[in-house]
């Protein structure tokens, strides 16, 4: 049976299952090990059952739909504090109600991912879960109609999670009030107006913390006054909203307690680096004292308002922020604008023929990782570089002309490198590669050449030709005494009867007598080979 076709379970059986029954917990842990480790207390046997020696309870993912027996579960976990069946199949408000009040010690159970009706529900007036303090129902669907009807029956609840739940707005008509809720966490739903952030102000006058990312709020304005709907709001997140106005941060500075502000992300901060969007958001908001997760002190402070300042000040559209901390610190003069470069970036010129680069380079490389630069920006072959520097200055006065770089594990800046340096490319010639002939050789067309071009000499030199072939030992002794011209004639001619001889010989204007055995050597066996033939 696949996991889809599985059939749903009871809580109570996954808890037996999970924390009590331990040969069959060891069955399915064992697997075809050899040993299995138990971390944790065992259950404690009492008269009313067993009790779990654990605060925490986690059923994730077990198909689990409905309570099964209350009885034990509320036994099992009278001492259980948290209860994690999120991604589960509780699909049944009856069923989620048996829940809650199966245990009614527990201060925090997640019930996230499981999918909740949509209808609503009328909870029993008797009902009541005043030891639930943080409920998290993340990704269940559930309506904001049926969420007032559950916190109705949590008034102790602080922290209530609503993520993911595709609301688009929060109404003003829930006719609810919760004192005690604290924390809400609704990022990464639909909302686009701050009227709806207002209203959850009213649902819960003393909420403190808001963690609203994620939503396309377009604006943080709103006919509702932020001093009433939330007056002790002091952290708040809305990173990857959809803001486009420093209007909007201003906005947040009217909220009277609000010193943490997480926003990171928005379409108004694009424009600026990091740094920019540190000191606008410190400068507008004077009570920060947390900025994106970072606390702010006072020199941060200081330094941010004073920059603050200095950027208005070139600018036409000067909020009254700017004017109040003139007030504060002074009109400042704008800062000298100067350039700071690393010491180790040279600014030189780069130049090959006809093509000149002004580049920025880092004089901690060496030769080698410079040359390689050099082949990426010419396409020149690395192993013909030659690379000359040229000192600018010493080379104008006349003290010292260009330096090769010869050495690859050089360092560059021991060459004292300065800016406006010049370096100069230039390639070494292409290394001789002998090539031998593969071609065919037509003896018989060439005998007929060199029969018709003897047909002029003389009968006594035809008649020598005749007893002498072209490459007889006799003529090849004589090769010493003829010019070089006769040498490469006699080679060439060698070559177009026996193009797979390896011939290349150096010929040089003065042969040595050296030369002159392995000329022979080589002459002889070439004739070895003719005779053979």
């Amino acid at each position: 049976m696949t996991a889809i076709d599985a059939p749903h379970r009871s809580f109570s059986d996954a808890l037996h299952e999970r924390y009590c029954d331990f040969e069959a917990t060891f069955d399915k842990l064992k697997n075809g090990c050899d040993i299995v480790f138990f971390v944790g207390a065992s259950p404690q046997q009492t008269d009313a059952g067993l009790v779990l020696n654990t605060s925490t309870v986690v059923l994730t993912d077990e198909r689990i739909s409905h309570v099964g027996d209350p009885h034990a579960v509320e036994i099992s976990c009278s001492k259980v504090e948290l209860v994690n069946i999120s991604s589960n199949a509780f699909s049944n408000w009856h069923e989620i109600s048996l829940l809650f009040s199966s245990l009614p010690h527990v201060k925090t159970i997640n019930l996230s991912l499981n999918p909740f009706p949509s209808q609503i529900y009328k909870f029993p007036d008797e009902i009541q879960w005043p030891n639930l303090n943080t409920l998290s129902l993340n990704g269940t669907n559930i309506s904001l109609e049926m969420l007032v009807e559950v916190i109705k029956k949590t008034p102790n609840l602080e922290e209530l999670q609503i993520c993911s739940n595709n609301y688009p707005s929060v109404s003003s008509t829930y006719n609810c009030i919760h004192n005690n809720l604290k924390r809400i966490y609704i990022y990464n739903n639909n909302i686009t107006d701050w009227t709806s952030i207002c209203n959850l102000g009213h649902l819960f006058p003393r909420l403190e913390t808001l963690i609203a990312s994620d939503n396309p709020l377009k604006t943080f304005h709103s006919d509702d006054n932020v001093e009433i709907c939330l007056p002790k709001l002091h952290t708040l997140s809305v990173d990857r909203v959809q803001i486009s106005e420093w209007n909007d941060i201003i906005a947040l500075t009217k909220l009277p307690c609000l010193h943490a502000l997480r926003i990171y992300s928005a379409p108004l901060l694009k424009a600026y680096q990091k740094d920019e969007r540190f000191f606008l958001l410190l400068g507008y908001m004077k009570d920060l004292k947390k900025l994106n997760g970072s606390d702010i002190t006072a020199s941060e402070r200081e330094a941010s308002e004073r920059r603050f300042i200095r950027y208005y000040s070139q600018r036409d559209d000067k909020p009254q922020r700017y004017f109040d901390l003139i007030e504060k610190h002074g009109n400042l003069k704008p800062l000298v604008d100067i350039q700071i470069r690393a010491p180790y970036l040279t600014q030189v010129r780069l130049i090959y023929n006809q093509t000149t680069y002004d580049k920025e380079i880092d004089v901690r490389q060496t030769v080698q990782q410079f040359k390689k630069y050099l082949q990426e920006t010419f396409q020149l072959p690395l192993n013909r570089l030659r690379v000359f520097h040229v000192d600018d200055v010493a080379f104008n006065m006349g003290l010292a002309g260009p330096e090769e770089l010869k050495y690859p594990q050089r360092v560059l800046h021991t060459y004292n490198i300065h800016d406006g340096d010049q370096f100069h490319v230039d390639l070494k010639p292409d290394q001789f590669k002998p090539q031998h002939s593969s071609r065919p050789v037509n003896i018989t067309a060439y005998s007929n050449k060199l029969a018709n071009d003897n047909s002029v000499d003389s009968s006594a030199s035809s008649e020598n030709d005749k007893k002498h072939p072209p490459f007889s030992l006799d003529s090849l002794q004589n090769l010493p005494n003829q010019t070089n011209i006769n040498i490469s004639q006699a080679f060439i001619q060698l070559d177009q009867f026996y193009p797979s001889i390896d011939k290349n010989v150096q010929i040089s204007k003065q042969i040595s007598n050296d030369d002159d055995d392995d000329l022979l050597s080589a002459a002889a066996m070439a004739c070895t080979q003719m005779n053979n033939s």
